[in-house]
């Protein structure tokens, strides 16, 4: 009997300590999700002038990425070339630029084409030098 009462009485100390531990992990900060964290802090740093940007108002997909229209990207070469003190024959080599990192959409009932804004800013830095 004395045996007995010992063994419930530590398996209830276990259960109380199992409930403490889940209730302590609850209030812990979930782990980000690096590939999300990596992706702000791109975005942060192609924030300037000399960088494509996608529209007011666009929201990231579900893995974080921006996405622009090829024709909306073309409509800001002007911008970038001038904020960027290029000449103006390195316009069609954005415009190539643009037309190579396009892809199509996954839903092609959705659009046409688009473009992954972080990605053609990296692209556009690694072409500047």
């Amino acid at each position: 009997m004395k045996r007995l009462l010992s063994f419930l009485a530590g398996l209830g100390l276990a259960g109380i300590a199992a409930v403490g531990w889940i209730a302590m992990r609850e209030n812990d900060a979930p782990i980000p999700d690096e590939k999300r964290v990596a992706m702000i802090a791109l975005e942060d740093k192609q924030s300037g002038p000399g960088y494509f940007h996608p529209e007011d108002g666009t929201q990231p997909d579900e893995q974080g990425i921006r996405w622009i229209e090829p024709d909306k990207a073309a409509a800001q070469i002007d911008r970038v070339l001038r904020e960027r003190k290029q000449a103006e024959t390195e316009r069609e080599k954005l415009v190539t630029l643009i037309n190579e990192i396009s892809e199509p959409h996954p839903s092609r009932t959705v659009g046409g084409s688009r473009v992954n804004i972080a990605r053609l800013n990296v692209a556009l830095d690694a072409h500047a030098r």
